[in-house]
């Protein structure tokens, strides 16, 4: 390093050094120190009073008499007089600060107070002029400019002679007084009036001079027209020569309260003031000038609640960071006092909700209109001393805005829609913009408040989401922003929305935990501000809302007035419309609305036989009910692979379930082997619903059903991730007609918290070689039915019901081959009177058509062994699989591509509606197949059994062994040795091919088994 920059360094510590010995007055350096009990002496004191003693009749705060002696002003010693009515407006409010000062001993004209250095003082006393003040008044504690009328700047600081003002403000302007205590600093020796002028005696330095030591030099108090960016401007003007004005403000980083802040003219000879009171009038023009906070608190569980604070700096030492950098003297009230009459002070909010639309179930731009009167009572007051005055409105400290049932969230808002952070919000820090992206701006507030002169005007922004559980308040947040640059203010409240789990009704929770400037933690609650009403418009366009679904709906909002914590007041707001978007009149019932829903159900392909991928769409339109249970038997043969695709474990759908909508986006829960295709669903009112993707899964077994789909849709809505909306279809399978009916869980009308409106579902299964269409080609049709809303949606028991059918035919299926081959063997004892076992094996060509009808009739040599058939299952019996063993005739096995593995399961004879039990194979594994023949003696006089109904799915192999000996349904008349056996066999094909055969031989194994032996 250089000698130069070393040098430079030290220098540079140098000033450091000298600037931080330099030390700023602080506001104890200022005024005089505060005591405990509070005294009439304390440097700041505050309070609102009655302004005569207690027994006297108040004095009208107006016309001001600037010589006026009346008795002394109340202090903290006389606690007897101070007002205390919460809501009310005091005869008078007054502040007051004494300059930290030295008596002497003191000659009969007055009291010595050096003001100026002295190195003899102990301690020094320095800077004793203040320079500036800044006075905080509590929270709640309204001073109301727009009470009187105001002067003009212009014509207040009216210059009469070079440097003299004499304001020329009317009388009317007038909302206060101000006490001043002049010193008369002399350098030099000042006789007193009447003395010689050379021999004395003389003024020492620092001589009171007031025309009245008790009270001061009064002089009325003006309310001014303020300056762009201040919503209040007080003004006086002391000896004609020093103008003073108050600066107002409101602390819209913190509480709320209100400030002053008050520059003073510097020190002159030969005056300074010793003390100073500012004295408002409580009832000023026409209305109330101040209105105490609305709250009865103990002071000794919230101590500096209604404390006034003060700080100042001096011209001396000023503080380059006034205000922030001195430290706040605290007026308190006296011991023993504390507001009262809480009970007595009104509260009668009001609500009125215009939904923005007439008809129902539809984008609602709303405007939500909250209303407080702001007169103060006319009776009701403190009655005292023959006065009465009147009580303000209570602030609203908690507001719970219930909007009318059925009005919700709109899926179709998170369309572009984006969230504003916290930070981006800056609430609590005094900056006049907000951060917030446009795209979360959602609305516009409007905030009437009497004591402003314009209303506070801004912009609606979605909060972004602090939890996934819509009933918090903190899933769905709204941030208020009500501005006035002129008036150099801006409210911002963050609005916590409660969206109920099961309705999706809204309740919007406007709350606050404020932290005091001074005192830190306050009373939870809003800020404690007067207004006349807060109107929340949503915009047209951005479709946040939707409208209730019937002509009338009522909401009932809840207000806690700050006078009476915990008393919640309920006010009715309803809503009426008078159309339906589908048209026509609107609804009056839930029940009444319109459910004609619509379903589709098709291949790509159409093709006889082929794999195609297969779409289903079932839609409605606003105003009609909600989608809620779909349950839909699919044609005859359409169905699907299940082979090779494993199943989605149940607590993997549970999982899915309890994920995040970007967790299960990012990470499915299923494996990706049991994916099947994709589902979309389209929700919310309006011309721009919201679209969102989700998966379509193979899962296994779910309410009695042996297989089921799963949808899995992440709720990624804008900003928002409400969760994954899980929903399970269960896909029956009729075992006579392998049939699929699909019935779906209940669908959610409501998730999240949020009004689905769901306006169309797509489900689309691509997997390749999953779904096979039939290999018959006569009509068909999937048919079923839709379940709506009815009178509740959140109630099964009121659902209705709209039958849906939609045509279904397969194309091409001439074109299939149908070559199937039979093989019947039987086994045991050929002679006469016996009873042989039957074996009849049946494989087929792939790609073939599959068999609808096989009909075998046995020769006369084998007959149906009548006395054989003993039990039998009923039909109740076989439905719950509880045939008895005694009813069980034979097994019988089945292999199909699309199932894994094989089926397989026993031969019963079971009821009838014919003369002879029916013969039923019962196949087990994947899905349950009935294979059901009708048993009946054939014209040739042998056993005949025919297979009617046979699924249309493709079989590669099936085995039916039926049981001889005593369980034996077949008896040979004759020995079947003795010539070859040969049956009838007839088989016609799903697309009406036959193979048919007079002449099938029947393999006898004995017999071959026989002639092997020779």
């Amino acid at each position: 390093m250089s000698k130069r920059s070393l040098a430079l360094l030290l220098m540079c510590l140098g000033v450091l050094f000298l600037l931080s010995a330099t030390a700023a007055a602080d506001t104890g350096n200022v005024i005089e120190p505060q005591h405990e009990p509070p005294t009439a002496a304390d440097g700041w004191q505050a309070g609102t009073c009655y302004e005569n003693q207690v027994g006297e009749v108040p004095q009208p705060p107006k016309p001001v008499n600037p010589t006026d002696t009346t008795k002394p002003f109340c202090s903290p010693e006389t606690p007897e007089l101070f007002y205390t009515q919460a809501g009310g407006h005091p005869p008078v409010a007054f502040d007051q600060y004494i300059i930290r000062h030295k008596e002497e001993a003191a000659p009969p004209f007055g009291i010595l107070m050096p003001l100026e250095e002295d190195p003899s003082d102990t301690p020094p006393y320095k800077g004793r002029v203040l320079k500036t003040e800044r006075v905080d008044l509590p929270p709640g504690f309204t001073e109301n400019p727009q009470s009187s009328p105001q002067c003009p700047r212009e014509v207040f600081k009216k210059e009469v002679a070079p440097n003299t003002f004499v304001p020329q403000c009317d009388e009317s302007t007038i909302v206060g007084r101000n006490e001043t205590w002049l010193v008369i600093n002399t350098a030099n020796k000042v006789p007193v009036p009447g003395g010689d002028p050379v021999t004395g005696p003389f003024l020492p330095k620092g001589f009171v001079i007031s025309p009245d030591p008790a009270k001061g030099t009064r002089v009325p108090v003006y309310n001014l027209v303020p300056d762009e960016g201040e919503p209040a401007r007080l003004g006086f003007v002391i000896a004609g020569t020093r103008v003073i004005e108050l600066e107002g403000g409101v602390a819209w980083e913190s509480d709320f309260h209100e400030y002053f802040t008050i520059k003073l003219p510097a020190p002159s000879v030969p005056f300074s003031s010793l003390k100073s009171r500012l004295v408002a009038f409580g009832q000023s023009g026409d209305g109330a000038h101040i209105t105490l906070p609305t709250t009865c608190f103990d002071p000794s569980q919230w101590p500096h609640l209604y404390s006034t604070w003060f700080r100042g700096e001096s011209w001396g030492e000023p503080n380059p960071t006034f205000p922030e950098g001195s430290t706040p003297w605290e007026a308190k009230l006296p011991p023993g006092i504390q507001p009262t009459g809480c009970d007595k002070v009104p509260f009668d909010p009001g609500m009125k909700i215009d939904p923005g639309t007439n008809a129902v179930d539809s984008p609602a731009p709303a405007t939500v209109e909250t209303t407080l009167p702001f007169d103060p009572a006319k009776e009701g007051g403190e009655v005292r001393n023959g006065g009465t005055e009147g009580i303000s409105q209570s602030h609203v400290r908690k507001a719970e805005v219930v909007l009318p049932k059925g009005m919700g969230i709109n899926p179709s808002g998170a369309n572009g829609l984006a969230a504003c952070s916290d930070a981006q919000f800056k609430k609590g820090i005094r900056v006049m913009d907000n951060e917030c992206p446009a795209a979360s701006d959602i609305g516009t507030v409007e905030v009437e408040s009497p004591p402003l002169s314009e209303p506070l005007i801004g912009d609606v922004y979605v909060g972004d989401q602090k939890s996934r559980d819509p009933e918090s308040g903190d899933q769905f947040r709204i941030l208020l922003e009500a501005k006035s640059v002129h008036e150099d203010i801006n409210a911002r409240l963050i609005g916590h929305v409660k969206a109920n789990k099961k309705t999706g009704e809204l309740t919007a929770v406007l709350n606050d935990k404020l932290v005091g400037q001074f005192a830190g933690e306050l009373p939870e609650g809003l800020p404690q501000v007067p207004f006349e009403s807060i109107r929340v418009h949503f915009d047209a366009g951005k479709n946040v809302l939707t409208s209730p679904p019937v002509c009338s709906a009522t909401g009932t909002s809840r207000f806690e007035p700050w006078a009476r914590p915990g008393e919640l007041k309920p006010v009715d707001s309803t809503v009426t419309l008078s159309s339906d978007p589908t048209g026509g009149a609107c609804p009056k019932t839930m029940a009444a609305r319109k459910f004609t829903p619509t379903y589709k159900a098709n291949p790509d392909s159409t093709k006889g036989g082929a794999y195609s991928p297969f779409h289903v769409r079932i839609a409605r339109r606003d105003g009609e009910q909600e989608l809620k249970v779909v349950n839909v038997t699919l044609p005859k043969g359409l169905t699907g692979k299940l082979a090779g695709i494993p199943y989605c474990p149940d607590d993997a759908i549970a999982a899915a379930a309890a994920k995040s909508g970007r967790q299960e986006s990012d990470s499915p829960s299923c494996p990706e082997h049991s994916f099947l295709g994709t589902v979309t669903t389209v929700s919310g009112t309006g011309d721009n619903p919201l679209k969102l993707p989700g998966n379509v899964w193979l899962a296994g077994p779910y309410k009695g059903a042996p297989v089921s789909l799963v949808t899995t849709t992440p709720a990624l809505a804008g900003p928002f991730d409400l969760g994954t909306v899980v929903v399970r279809v269960a896909l029956n399978v009729n075992p006579e007609t392998t049939q699929i009916n699909a019935v779906s869980d209940e669908i959610p009308d409501v998730f999240g918290g949020v009004k689905l409106d769901l306006r169309q579902i797509d489900i689309d299964l691509y997997r390749k070689k999953f779904m096979l269409n039939p290999t018959n080609c006569g009509p068909q049709a999937t048919t079923g039915e839709i379940n709506g809303g009815g009178a509740n949606p959140a109630d099964p028991a009121t659902f209705s019901s709209y039958a849906v059918n939609d045509p279904f035919q397969a194309t091409g299926c001439n074109k299939l081959g149908f070559k199937p081959k039979l093989k019947v063997q039987l086994y045991g004892p050929t002679v006469r009177n016996k009873y042989p076992r039957l074996k009849a094996v049946l494989t087929a060509r792939k790609g073939d058509a599959n068999v609808a009808r096989t009909a075998v009739t046995m020769p006369r040599s084998l007959f149906l062994e009548q006395g054989h058939i003993g039990t039998v299952c009923t039909r109740p019996q076989l439905a719950s699989h509880t045939c008895p063993k005694a009813s069980v005739y034979g097994s019988a096995e089945a292999k199909s591509p699309l199932l894994k593995g094989k089926l397989k399961g026993k031969v019963y004879l079971v009821s009838s509606n014919n003369e002879l039990p029916d013969l039923l194979v019962d196949l087990r594994g994947q899905v349950e197949v009935y294979l059901r023949g009708v048993i009946s003696t054939g014209s040739t006089g042998g056993l005949k059994t025919v297979f009617r109904k046979v699924p249309d799915v493709p079989v590669k192999r099936f085995v039916l062994n039926m049981k001889g000996g005593k369980k034996g349904l077949l008896v040979n008349s004759t020995n079947t040795c003795a010539k070859t056996q040969r049956a009838i066999v007839k088989m016609k094909g799903q697309n009406g091919k036959k193979k048919n055969n007079n002449k099938f031989k029947l393999n006898v194994v004995s017999c071959g088994k026989k002639k092997g032996k020779k």
